[in-house]
């Protein structure tokens, strides 16, 4: 399926990409025309992600698209300041500040857990992996083969037989 065709169906679409050349500005007027007018968009990735030009136009004129916004364009780094954006004054935008996690209850969570995996490792010597994002697998080889190769009877064989 292509994306104008995934885009054209879904009931809500999410972008969790990395802010680079390619992905920025991805969602832009072409983005959104192909999305339905009663749709829901939600980034959580980044603010230049997106063209928020675009993205009021596409609130103005389709009444029932609703957005979530995990991240502004230029939004401040301080916790406390004064800020104004038109997408956040938005009545039909949800939306958080990206660092929404540094709350006085997510700080807390995040040392409790935090303890708890230090107290496990002291204990019983193990890495608790359980909320581990991302964790790259531990090969205890020291090299890694990979043998790109036709399709066809004995040259895997004959490939074995140069390594042996």
């Amino acid at each position: 399926m292509s994306q104008a065709e995934l885009l054209a169906r879904a009931d809500i679409v999410t972008l969790h990409t990395p802010s680079t050349p390619a992905t920025k500005g991805m969602v832009n007027k072409d983005f959104l025309a192909q999305m339905k007018p009663n749709a829901v968009f939600i980034n959580t990735s980044r603010g230049d992600c997106i063209n928020e030009d675009a993205l009021l136009a596409k609130l103005e004129e389709s009444k029932d698209f609703w957005c979530g916004l995990d991240v502004f364009k230029g939004e401040p780094s301080a916790k406390a300041c004064e800020w104004s954006h038109p997408l956040a004054k938005h009545p039909r935008v949800y939306g958080t500040h990206h660092c929404g996690a540094s709350t006085n209850q997510a700080e807390s969570a995040i040392g409790v857990e935090a303890v708890r995996v230090i107290r496990k490792f002291i204990e019983e010597g193990k890495i608790d992996r359980a909320n581990w994002v991302n964790a790259a697998e531990v090969n205890k080889s020291f090299f890694k083969i990979s043998i790109r190769h036709l399709d066809k009877v004995g040259i895997l064989a004959h490939s074995f037989k140069i390594f042996a």
